[in-house]
């Protein structure tokens, strides 16, 4: 099925007479002095390149960008031992500063930034075959593990049973690529189950598997009329509830679950700032750098502005975690990391290649993008 995107785009009418140059652009041209656009042009660069700079420097720290839950015992008596930051610490103000900034920023360059084209449809297609195939090995690969979703989630009793089956075939239907609508709606219910087994927080963490049943439904509902109005929506809330979860997994596992992410660093050494020369900072601080990131890289993405640069970077810091174990000679852990990443990963390549979902973002609620609307 051909992915189609129908973001409303701006056309002048007719009757509107050109913008009044200011300078008359050729004479200035040939005189060497720099026109609009040139200045223009420089000024998003530099923006661009100043929240480049940003995201790499700060993101260094985002080596904990792991699942921490997958590779910590949650009930091991020395994870209470960690002493967590508490609201007024310094480190914390300044990173709540360093976060607003960022997403400021982001909003800015939004603004800014040329709008780039939305992949053929050839590449399209393929790349929904992706995430059809990617979410499901994951979920059938985790089911073989006894685990929902996420490989911490171990169901038992009678329900996690059913769950697991459940899972299970949700992944063979996706797999085999027969009645898609019919396994979103399934990974829907199979949600609400991992709420009644292990709670509304540990399950929210993975709020995501909801984005991707929305997005695979809404492009596989056998209602034409249907299809084509959520269709465009479909793209959006993968979006949005990817971002949604980072933020979740940000707050309970590095920065009010701070110490899973402690006691996960202290086992594998991954603190590498000590190294670069920075002896303050500990693994406390490493961990509140971390959360911080996550939450700003899921912000960013829920309100839908420079959503490719953000994914991008977020994509590659997962693969990175994933190096970093086989580097560290734990290939199961590296297997394990790749498998709960799959649908991450197909996530980003959609974000990246299919657009980044123009309905539903926070620039969209300027009166300029309501006249834009309106006159297209």
């Amino acid at each position: 099925m051909a992915y189609q995107l129908f973001d409303a785009k701006f056309t002048k009418p007719a009757h509107m007479s050109p913008a009044p140059q200011r300078c008359n652009v050729q004479f200035a041209s040939t005189l060497g002095w720099p026109t609009v656009a040139k200045i223009g042009t420089r000024r998003r660069r530099g923006w661009l390149l100043l929240f480049l700079i940003v995201i790499a420097v700060l993101a260094q720290t985002q080596m904990g960008h792991t699942h921490v839950r997958w590779f910590v015992d949650t009930d091991n008596p020395s994870v209470e031992n960690f002493q967590p930051f508490s609201f007024y610490d310094p480190a914390v103000l300044i990173w709540i500063a360093v976060a607003l900034s960022m997403v400021g920023i982001a909003v800015f360059l939004d603004t800014r930034l040329p709008t780039i084209p939305i992949a053929k449809s050839r590449v399209r297609h393929d790349v929904m075959e992706l995430m059809r195939i990617l979410t499901g090995m994951s979920l059938l690969l985790t089911a073989y593990e006894g685990a929902l979703v996420a490989p911490h989630l171990e169901a038992y009793g009678t329900l996690g049973t059913l769950l697991v089956l459940l899972q299970a075939a949700i992944g063979i239907l996706l797999l085999s690529n027969h009645f898609i609508h019919h396994a979103a709606i399934l990974i829907i219910i199979l949600f609400l189950g991992m709420m009644v087994q292990f709670g509304f927080v540990r399950s929210f963490e993975y709020v995501n598997v909801i984005g991707i049943s929305l997005f695979l439904l809404f492009n596989s509902l056998p209602a034409d009329h249907w299809r084509e109005q959520l269709k465009p929506f479909s793209v959006d809330v993968l979006r949005i509830f990817t971002g949604l979860s980072l933020v979740t997994l940000g707050i309970t596992e590095k920065l009010h679950g701070a110490a899973f992410g402690q006691s996960f660093i202290a086992d594998h050494q991954w603190n590498f700032m000590p190294l670069l020369g920075f002896e303050s900072f500990n693994d406390q601080l490493f961990i509140l750098s971390a959360g911080v990131m996550e939450v700003v890289f899921g912000v960013i993405l829920i309100l839908g502005v420079v959503t490719r640069l953000n994914i991008l970077a977020v994509a590659c810091l997962m693969l990175i975690s994933n190096a970093v174990f086989l580097f560290q000679n734990q290939q199961e852990a590296a297997l394990t990391e790749l498998i709960g990443h799959l649908p991450i990963i197909a996530t980003a390549l959609i974000l990246l290649l299919l657009g980044y979902g123009q309905r539903l973002k926070i620039t969209n609620v300027s009166p300029r993008s309501e006249m834009q609307e309106a006159l297209s």
